[in-house]
């Protein structure tokens, strides 16, 4: 009897510690599950004036993906306070959260929450009132555990632009283009490189001049006598003059011949006068390229 039941004593042991070596510890090391906020803090936020703008907040989930459920946005009046007087709360007909409750799951890592502000309106709002505006929003969720109170909250601050083509390097340029009777070929390509303030998704189509009127201003804003390069010692390559769409920097083509000219220093004034969408850039139009002609 008494071997019987030492018997059944050591089965019982070697099934546990069966039990306990194919048990699943995969998990044991791995992070839970928690929701922040991608952009949390102060959130100074890009609006330009065209249709719909929109700005995508993101919820961020971290973790070892093994939880979902539902997130809210809401405002937080109180967020505002630890800015002390720097902001003022916009006005809730100027913003709109499209769908202040999302849903995440398991998988997921990254979701949207898309607000859309009413830039013009904004735009009037703070030139009539001369305040800073901005909209603090906060992250919760009642089936995922949040992050740091700090990760819970964006005080979004939309700053509003015109949508605008540019120089890169607009004013004086900081390196000459160069060319050598001896060295160089009839014609010397170089390039002056154009950018958007925004995400392009369009061709956009652009014009360039030589401005002879904003050299001179140049040179009387600033005391120096610059000379125009004669328009017989370059060419423009016009079917360079476009940004093509998903591109927000090209370069546009010119070039410089030789023999033309006599050795010296001269200027070639470049200035945006037109483009396809949206608008120009008013103290970013203007390149002023130094141009040496020597021997």
């Amino acid at each position: 009897m008494n071997n019987t039941n030492s018997l059944s004593l050591l089965l019982i042991c070697l099934l546990a510690i069966v039990a306990s070596a194919c048990e699943d510890r995969r998990m044991n090391n791995m992070a839970e599950d928690k929701v922040s906020l991608n952009d949390f803090g102060e959130n100074v936020q890009k609006v330009f004036k065209w249709e719909n703008s929109t700005y995508q907040l993101r919820v961020i989930k971290s973790g070892a993906g093994q939880t979902g459920g539902e997130v809210t946005l809401s405002v937080d009046k109180s967020v505002l306070d630890k800015y002390g007087d720097t902001y003022t709360l916009l006005p809730d007909e100027l913003y709109k959260v499209k769908t202040p409750l999302i849903s995440l799951g398991k998988s997921d890592y990254s979701v949207p929450f898309e607000i859309e502000f009413n830039a013009a309106g904004i735009e009037a709002l703070q030139a009539e009132t001369k305040l800073l505006y901005a909209v603090p929003f906060r992250l919760s969720s009642n089936t995922i555990k949040p992050a740091a109170e700090s990760q819970l909250y964006s005080l979004v601050v939309p700053k509003i632009l015109s949508p605008y083509i540019h120089f890169k390097t607009a004013g004086l340029a900081p390196d000459a283009s160069t060319v050598s009777l001896a060295n160089s070929p009839s014609e010397s390509r170089f390039y002056a490189f154009l950018q958007t303030n925004y995400h392009n998704k369009t061709d956009l189509r652009y014009k360039v001049e030589i401005s002879e009127a904003a050299l001179a201003a140049y040179n009387l804003a600033n005391g120096t006598t610059h000379k125009l390069l004669p328009a017989e010692a370059y060419k423009l390559d016009e079917s360079s003059f476009v940004i093509a769409s998903l591109n927000d920097e090209q370069a546009l083509s010119y070039y410089l011949l030789k023999g033309k000219v006599a050795n010296g220093e001269y200027m070639l004034p470049l200035k945006i006068t037109s483009v396809s969408k949206y608008g120009i850039d008013p103290a970013r139009s203007t390149i002023f390229i130094p141009v040496k002609i020597q021997d």
